[in-house]
């Protein structure tokens, strides 16, 4: 599945950016990767600097996102996950993008592949959220299963 393909399959709805505010950019996502060291796979950057105003997320998925831009609000900020997941010392080889009530949503950097899996880390038990309802292929596969969840 491609980014053009969840436009298509999901046109009625509302894409996930708002209009009104500062987009993510590129010096903004770089400077996060250098500060943070971290890596996020090709379709979250992807996503960020090309498709996020016009790809749908839905109201869960937006919830505690982080978006590359330092101007943005805290609850929108992708800093703040990336700094709040650091500050707790969590696995290194997870990326946050998404926060939700102390777990995070992030790439498991471990595969080889250019497209890393998509995880819950769940604070409660201080691991990897286990259930395979909460895993994902990749980033595209995540924003796919949540919009068909939502609804």
């Amino acid at each position: 599945m491609t980014f053009e393909d969840i436009k298509e399959k999901y046109s009625e709805r509302e894409q996930a950016f708002p209009t009104n505010c500062p987009e993510p950019n590129e010096k903004d996502l770089n400077e996060l990767i250098a500060k943070y060291n971290c890596k996020f796979p090709e379709s979250f950057i992807e996503f960020q600097l090309k498709y996020c105003r016009e790809i749908p997320l839905g109201d869960f998925a937006f919830d505690g996102f982080g978006f590359a831009n330092k101007e943005l609000e805290p609850y929108m900020n992708l800093e703040e996950v990336l700094k709040d997941y650091k500050e707790l010392e969590f696995p290194e080889y997870l990326t946050p993008f998404r926060q939700d009530n102390g777990d995070f949503w992030c790439f498991d950097n471990r595969s080889s592949e250019s497209e890393f899996p998509v995880v819950i880390f769940d604070h409660n038990s201080n691991g990897i959220e286990s259930d395979p309802n909460y895993k994902w292929k990749n980033f595209i596969d995540w924003i796919d299963k949540t919009m068909e969840d939502e609804y």
